[in-house]
């Protein structure tokens, strides 16, 4: 799984470059793929790909704007009516963005997540902009495309965030990473 160690946040896409469809259906089928709690469906997938709404999205937040190049954009919808165990909604879209962001690597394609949920002013303004009803919840967009610069890829591996056996035992160092 080398592209869970590879993955990185691109901030520079290059314009005109478009996603095959088919790649782009590969990663929401990836993001399909992730555990839901109870097997529940509590997630929908829009894959936008019109120049005008992707623009139109870089403009939801502060971090949105680099989304403005990407040539396609997947925003994972929570749904909680109807489901077991609606308090668990964000647990299955965001399992499901991480599956997208890893397939993404693999398939030589860079992206940007940028957080929806739970911020309101964001809901009211990407639900306008895409005709999601009100009773669902945007939880996030990601941006997809290829890269124009090298996207910023960080080793987050702390040895001091694992314990062993309690919390605060550090006393074997087995698990330093080295």
């Amino acid at each position: 799984m080398d592209e869970i160690f590879r993955r990185g946040t691109c901030r520079y896409f290059k314009e005109k470059m478009p996603v095959p469809d088919d790649e782009l259906l590969t990663l929401v089928k990836a993001g399909m793929q992730a555990r839901a709690v109870g097997n529940q469906k509590s997630r929908d997938f829009i894959i936008v790909t019109r120049e005008d709404l992707v623009k139109a999205i870089s403009h939801n937040s502060i971090i949105a704007g680099p989304a403005r190049k990407a040539s396609a954009a997947i925003v994972i919808v929570g749904k909680k009516d109807g489901i077991s165990f609606p308090e668990e909604w964000t647990f299955d879209c965001a399992a499901a963005a991480q599956n997208i962001l890893v397939e993404a690597e693999h398939l030589g394609l860079s992206t940007l997540w940028m957080q929806i949920y739970p911020y309101q002013d964001r809901k009211i303004h990407l639900c306008h902009i895409l005709d999601i009803p009100d009773e669902l919840d945007p939880f996030c967009i990601i941006a997809v495309g290829y890269a124009d610069r090298a996207p910023v890829r960080m080793n987050r591996y702390d040895p001091d965030a694992v314990f062993l056996d309690l919390y605060g035992s550090h006393k074997k160092t087995v698990y330093t990473g080295k």
